[in-house]
């Protein structure tokens, strides 16, 4: 990239001091975000948020089709080159609603591209190109956690990654990006042995990946961290055009630590794509916002040179420049601020919680609630007890919460983003046991609609009966703008039933 000229406030500073080089470094970020059409915009990491509304119950944060429109508009009126949205094959609703969006956008002629979110499954990556996906971000985990819990070691994860991204291939799609989505949590042999037997496979068959992510997925990594794992895929010599960061906020570091990964990468001459959501809100404390990571290099300016503050908020004001339309580009954003902060207020989302508030065992993240259960029962496996239990089932997900703010984090049911692991701890709690199949069969009728093309085929095992059961709480979620808990367990004795009743 081009040195950028010396921004105006820093005319009459002394060049020899650190911080005007620092200074020159932190204003060129703004060009390559703008080179790199500021990232990826994540709906899909913002659908997953889920907080307390005023009645006490707890919901997902939802997003109708039009009130996701007009984020995509606003979106790629700044100019962001990727939304992305997920894929879950167990939710046709959602697939429509992705469907209804990027035929929007193709009838409107915007220029940015959409991604779909899907795991190295078979069923999600087929899900995400009949949906209309051509970009798609693959994620696995590769953790010991991760291992133990889908008994394969980093190799074998590499093999199911690669059969994914070898589908992917096949079914058309022309961007596709491979993310270890604990990559921090993931020491370096396993991250090693996963790149280079990925990269084995690619070399074999003539393929590639266009983008790898390095996820902190509980805000605790370091750029030395970061370094560590650049270091590992120059070894492998695995080839990419981007590398994605996406970093959780639990501890509040994640806008230093985009900063910070954003500048490495920028004199590493590496493409970077920072992820951000929606006011930087998703699982537990979220993702960045794009409003937030401007502002958190404007706020480093600041701290270099604070008596500048009128000359550092004129220059950045002018090096975000005017949008096409004429509206300032600082304008625009905050009128999306604005947008969201009204949705939020208009269904009672409790947002930007502290990670050490009372309350952070309710987050709502049943996939990450699921692993760190899964987690403990290993450690008990072990022969680990007490407190030393759920210190090693917390760090799963949670380590980077405190221990009196657990002991163990509870999976919400009544959420938007219900998956079957919140249903089964559920109906493991309550002790309920798969009712007949003839029992389901006359009691799911009301909800034929929801079931689709799956209300043929009734669940003789508790797996199909959990993904069925979250299936229909997500649907009731939509249609109803939200349902409680004690709704939620009546979808769930749809498919279960108390050990006491006949």
């Amino acid at each position: 990239m081009e040195s950028s000229p010396i921004p105006s406030f820093l005319r009459g500073e002394n060049p020899a001091q650190p911080r005007y080089h620092e200074a020159v470094e932190l204003f060129a970020l703004f060009d390559y975000l703008k080179a790199v059409r500021w990232g990826v915009f994540s709906i899909r990491e913002s659908l997953q948020a889920v907080g307390e509304c005023r009645d006490g119950t707890l919901q997902g944060f939802h997003l109708t089709v039009d009130e996701a429109w007009e984020a995509v508009c606003g979106m790629d009126s700044l100019g962001v080159g990727v939304i992305e949205l997920p894929a879950f094959p167990a939710n046709p609703p959602g697939q429509a609603f992705n469907r209804r969006l990027m035929e929007r956008a193709v009838a409107h002629g915007l220029s940015t591209t959409f991604a779909a979110h899907a795991r190295c499954a078979a069923t999600d990556v087929r899900t995400a190109a009949e949906t209309g996906f051509r970009r798609l971000h693959l994620y696995i985990g590769v953790s010991p956690i991760k291992q133990a819990t889908v008994r394969a070691n980093a190799k074998q994860l590499a093999d199911k990654a690669f059969d994914a991204i070898r589908m992917a291939r096949d079914l058309g799609c022309d961007c596709v990006r491979i993310s270890t989505e604990d990559a921090y949590r993931t020491p370096l042999d396993d991250y090693r042995a996963f790149y280079e037997r990925l990269q084995e496979h690619l070399d074999r068959h003539g393929l590639y990946v266009d983008g790898i992510g390095i996820p902190d997925t509980v805000g605790v990594g370091t750029i030395d961290d970061l370094g560590d794992r650049i270091a590992i895929l120059r070894q492998t010599g695995i080839r990419f055009a981007f590398l994605e960061c996406h970093i959780h906020n639990d501890i509040g570091h994640s806008d230093r630590l985009y900063v910070d990964t954003l500048l490495l990468c920028m004199r590493l001459g590496i493409i970077m794509l920072p992820d951000f959501s929606i006011l930087g809100i998703g699982e537990r404390n979220g993702t960045i916002g794009l409003s937030s990571l401007i502002e958190s290099i404007y706020r480093r300016l600041l701290l270099l040179y604070p008596r500048s503050m009128p000359a550092i908020r004129q220059a950045v004001r002018e090096k975000l420049g005017v949008l096409p339309d004429g509206e300032l580009f600082v304008n625009r954003y905050r009128d999306l601020d604005a947008f969201f902060y009204r949705i939020l207020a208009r269904s009672g989302f409790v947002f930007d919680r502290s990670p050490f508030s009372s309350n952070t065992e309710y987050d709502g993240s049943g996939v990450h609630a699921d692993t760190t259960m899964r987690a403990f029962r290993l450690a008990h496996e072990k022969g680990y007890t007490g407190q030393q239990a759920i210190d090693l089932g917390n760090s799963a997900y949670a380590g980077a919460l405190p221990p009196y703010d657990m002991p163990l984090r509870t999976p919400v049911l009544a959420c938007f983003g219900c998956g079957k692991s919140n249903v089964r701890f559920w109906r493991e709690r309550e002790h309920l046991v798969l009712r007949h199949p003839d029992d389901i069969r006359a009691r799911i009728v009301p909800y034929a609609d929801d079931l689709a093309e799956d209300y043929q085929h009734i669940p003789t095992d508790d797996g199909s009966a959990d993904e069925l059961a979250a299936r229909l709480i997500r649907c009731a979620s939509v249609r109803e703008g939200g349902i409680n808990h004690h709704q939620a367990m009546g979808i769930v004795r749809l498919f279960y039933r108390s050990t006491e009743e006949v």
